[in-house]
């Protein structure tokens, strides 16, 4: 497994990637709502945050405080993106639409940088955190049990895998 320092230094690279294009979209591109599957920019750096700080955020910190579940593993599908590959494979990942996982549109340019440098601010404060860890693990709906580090790595491959659909949004935004 990679070092947490490591990770964290990829994050601010992938992180500072995320911010400066946000300067580029407009406030009302930034605001605009698109479909249950075919999301606005906007709702793509929203569900970036709110996965980071709300679902991914909160189970590594389960981790860290607690013991359960340390026998359990991974399941093949886990096993490949950590062991094998090291990120998302590299196709659309399909949920379900639903109004539960629809990300809202973001209120505003500013309201997104802010939660972006919380989200920044909280995996500086994580990495610290992973060397105390009480060895927990959680369910991950698609890779089973994980422990705490592989819950931040997951944020870091997270913020990647989306840089793709960043990269389609683009074009139609940019060019």
């Amino acid at each position: 497994m990679r070092s947490n320092k490591s990770i964290l230094k990829d994050f601010e690279g992938v992180y500072e990637e995320w911010l400066v294009a946000l300067d580029l979209y407009s406030e009302e591109q930034i605001k605009g709502y698109g479909a249950d599957e075919n999301w606005s920019i906007g709702q793509v750096y929203m569900h970036l945050i709110q996965a980071t700080l709300e679902f991914q955020g909160k189970q590594l910190e389960v981790c860290l405080e607690q013991e359960d579940n340390q026998s359990k593993m991974k399941n093949f599908r886990g096993f490949m993106v950590y062991k094998i590959l090291g990120k998302f494979p590299p196709v659309k990942i399909k949920v379900a639409p639903s109004s539960d996982y629809t990300p809202p549109a973001p209120k505003s340019k500013i309201d997104v940088r802010e939660r972006m440098e919380k989200a920044l601010e909280m995996m500086k404060l994580w990495e610290k955190k992973l060397d105390t860890s009480k060895g927990g693990k959680t369910l991950h709906p698609g890779f089973s049990y994980l422990n705490a580090q592989e819950w931040y790595l997951l944020i870091l491959m997270h913020w990647k895998h989306h840089l793709k659909q960043k990269k389609a949004l683009d074009k139609v935004l940019l060019y």
